[in-house]
């Protein structure tokens, strides 16, 4: 298999470790409802079987505390007054309105969407991105053929004097046809299984319920006896009547709702743990309930998180004191250790650009450039999109040829996909926290299911987590990785709720931070309240809530739950400009440097002066605006300065193109002292109105630190550190002082003076191009050790020079 489930794996170990178990059954489904409390509706409930049967939560239901982590309740949904403008709330391409057909439930709608659970091929008039499987032509029909559906159940306190659903399977559409359901009475405990088809109406009888006590229920259904058998708490209750089920017959619109009935009435007054349902009699005899079905349910601990030095400049670094740099590499991306300077400015570097290395292999705008350096096998890799937005990588010695590898198992006529589900816009990094078995972490969108963690030991084999990380729908590609100096993990995720000043979508980036990348990330829900506030001084999009925009079967995307990190600056950006994603990073060869290459997106529409939106109209043929790469950089990736100009790849001209969008690949391959990166380049527009054009993606190369430089004027330029401390007998420079420029480095103490031996006049000429250039004073050498300890303060004075970074070393 390409694509694995954990707890999949834990339901076969458990079965198999079970005598009374039958010979042969299977999972069709499994719903932990482990997603995080207060979930929006229109989120979706996992299947962590096979992920085959997704259900999205609606206002009718809520998760609350499990038996083992959280659970199912149907509950009245709250008070919400849905934007009046119907037609902006999710309906499919080219739908304007629901139609109500006689007989059948209305149409759904936000307005009467009371839904718990569902999964539906009906409600077409809606958006839908989550992908339901039919409930009819799949074994979750349950019919003439053995099966199992248990769960845990925990009644309410109040029971109403009528039954309630615990599933319905209909032939749909809702209201209409026949189904099959399975109803629970709380006031005395028993069972009714209702199969339209056969004319069954089975009342099953079961003991009195305890309100507020777990127990587990579990129906089998054995075709060759014709007999249902209840199990409670494992021991088998009385025997009902006999009973010959029949097959729904197959539906377009078929759908299962749990919790609810298809009216979205029997609300069932219980919470329900661990839904499964499986094909065969999982049970034949008494037996001792279950564990939990779910990997982190047996003792699981979050990982002990690796720790990196402390942040040298975050919030919580020492002001006042010497800079306690030590051995660690500076790169001189800001100011923050400049005391004072005349004559010197920042700037950001462009790559060199290189050669055009794929074209035709069917990637998307965003790919992840990797390189497993533990392996040790020298490749560069590239993940990008591949057939059905599976995940393809290719592989290269030098990173200019680039093959396909045979993996030895193929999908839709590839030998080269790593994972089969639709995941194509994610990013590859590795977590130093996980066991080797999942070292490597890749993180996406899942369809549009939510967020997904995926493990592998090497980058080629995955395996999917029972649960998703996040609720919200992916509109693009999130970055996320592991920070060993604030001991945590970080996300930036692009958000659409925001907007620019013609009323457009201001597309920018949130924060989110976990400490255990494997379970639920932490989740505030904003409701409509605060969301009202809010729209007072952010300038929101009209739809409130915000959770509406996909409809009801689909989930939204990032709104304001979250920070936001990159967005426009109006100091900067001209109107209409917006982040696309920041693909951020923390830089692998330096502590305290996080890099980001933001990808700016010019609109031409709705935005300006005729004169700018007409290079929007059809005839010029062009589109909606065009697309660069600029450069951000950060001390603790919360606060980021970001270097518009020079852009840090631009449109234009690249072997032989004419690129009027570029997308940075995430992540960096070293090789020596260059770093390489890659794009993907287009000849079209944003939302063109050209039918056809080349895209490819393009190697550019960066010097090793050379993003942004401390650059010393033609004429002259000095710059002077805050006081520090360090470790080591050699000072080394990354500087490039081509022919003509030159740069000398002094050493102050700490009132001040230049410590003799040590000062700028003694210091020999760097006048060279090197990533490792030794400073040396003409009487007092290179070796800096005497000083090692002490608060000095460095003096850097040079005329035409580039300066990268800084580092003491023991040599």
């Amino acid at each position: 298999m390409m694509c694995k489930q954990t707890s999949c794996l834990a339901v076969v170990y458990w079965v198999a470790c079970t005598a009374w178990a039958a010979a042969e059954t299977a999972t069709t489904a499994l719903w932990l409802f482990d997603e995080q409390q207060g979930v929006y509706p229109s989120c979706v409930l996992g299947d962590a079987a096979t992920g085959a049967y997704p259900l999205v939560i609606g206002p009718g239901g809520r998760l609350t505390d499990g038996k083992f982590g959280n659970a199912l309740e149907p509950t009245e949904p709250p008070p919400v007054s849905y934007p009046p403008e119907e037609y902006l709330v999710g309906l499919a391409e080219k739908q304007r309105f629901a139609v109500d057909r006689p007989g059948a439930a209305p149409a759904l709608r936000w307005t009467n969407n009371r839904l718990c659970a569902l999964m539906t091929r009906g409600e077409r008039h809606l958006r839908q991105e989550v992908g339901f499987a039919s409930a009819t032509q799949s074994p979750l029909n349950l019919a003439n053929s053995d099966w199992t559906v248990e769960f845990w159940l925990r009644p309410a306190a109040t029971q109403s004097p009528a039954p309630g659903v615990i599933l319905e399977i209909g032939e749909g559409p809702r209201g209409l046809g026949q189904i099959t359901q399975l109803l629970f009475n709380g006031a005395d405990g028993t069972f009714t299984f209702v199969n339209e088809p056969s004319g069954t109406r089975l009342e099953i009888p079961g003991p009195t319920p305890e309100p507020g006590r777990w127990r587990h229920y579990a129906l089998a259904y054995s075709a060759g006896e014709e007999q249902m058998r209840l199990y409670v708490d494992g021991r088998m209750q009385p025997l009902p009547s006999r009973c010959r089920l029949a097959p729904l017959p197959p539906g377009e619109e078929d759908y299962l709702s749990v919790g609810r009935d298809s009216r979205w009435e029997k609300p069932l007054a219980a919470a329900l743990d661990e839904l499964r349902i499986s094909q065969g009699c999982v049970y034949e005899a008494d037996f001792t309930p279950p564990a939990s079905f779910s990997k982190y349910h047996h003792g699981y601990q979050p990982p002990a998180l690796a720790a990196g030095p402390p942040l040298l400049f975050g919030d919580s670094a020492g002001q006042g004191t010497p800079v306690p740099l030590g051995g660690r590499k500076h790169l001189f991306l800001d100011d923050a250790l400049v005391a004072s300077l005349e004559g010197v400015a920042f700037n950001a570097n462009p790559p060199r650009l290189a050669e055009l290395v794929l074209e035709d292999a069917g990637f998307s705008n965003h790919v992840t450039a990797f390189e497993d350096t533990a392996s040790g096998d020298g490749l560069a890799r590239l993940y990008f999109r591949g057939p059905k937005n599976s995940l393809a990588v290719w592989v290269s010695e030098d990173g200019v040829a680039w093959r396909a590898p045979d993996l030895g198992r193929e999908y839709e006529g590839r030998r080269n996909i790593v994972i089969t589900d639709p995941v194509g816009l994610g990013t590859l990094f590795v977590d130093p926290n996980a066991p080797p078995q999942e070292r490597i972490k890749y993180y996406s969108g899942y369809q549009g299911r939510g967020q997904y963690v995926y493990s592998s030991p090497d980058g080629y084999t995955f395996t999917r987590n029972e649960t998703s990380a996040l609720p919200f729908r992916g509109a693009s590609q999130s970055i996320v990785y592991y920070d060993d100096q604030r001991q945590t993990y970080v996300g930036y995720h692009r958000s659409d709720m925001y907007r620019t000043p013609g009323g457009k979508t201001e597309r920018s980036a949130v924060l989110t931070e976990t400490g255990d990348l494997m379970r639920p990330w932490p989740l505030r829900p904003v409701m409509q309240a605060e969301q009202t506030e809010l729209a007072k001084r952010l300038r929101l999009g009209r739809k409130n809530p915000y959770y509406v925009d996909n409809g009801p079967l689909t989930p939204p995307g990032f709104g304001v739950e979250y920070p936001r990190i990159f967005a426009p600056d109006p100091a900067l950006d001209p109107p209409g400009v917006d982040v696309y994603v920041p693909k951020c990073i923390k830089y692998a060869w330096a502590p305290d440097a996080y890099l980001a290459f933001p990808l700016m997106y010019f609109h031409y529409e709705g935005e300006g002066p005729p004169t700018r939106e007409t290079l929007a109209e059809e005839h010029r043929q062009r589109g909606s605006g065009p697309i660069e790469t600029q450069l951000a950089v950060s001390r603790d990736g919360l606060r980021w300065k970001r270097y518009p100009r020079p852009a840090y790849i631009g449109i234009g001209k690249h072997a032989g193109l004419d690129l009027k969008k570029n997308y940075i690949a995430h992540g960096m391959i070293r090789r020596g002292d260059e770093i390489w990166q890659y794009y993907v380049g287009s000849e079209l527009y944003h939302s063109t109105w050209q039918k056809s054009g080349r895209e490819a993606i393009f190697r550019v190369v960066q010097r090793l630190d050379g993003f942004v430089s401390a650059d010393f004027a033609y004429t002259g330029g000095k710059l002077t550190t805050r006081p520090l401390t360090f470790a080591g007998n050699r000072l080394v420079l990354n500087v490039d002082a081509d022919a003509t420029g030159y740069l000398q480095v002094g050493l102050l103490d700490e009132a001040g003076q230049e410590i003799p031996g040590f000062g700028l006049d003694d210091c020999i000429y760097l006048n060279c191009d090197d990533t490792a250039a030794v400073v040396h004073w003409m009487a007092a050498g290179s070796d800096v050790s005497p000083l090692a300890g002490k608060a000095i303060q460095a003096v850097f004075r040079g005329n035409a020079t580039k300066l990268y970074s800084m580092q003491f070393v023991q040599q």
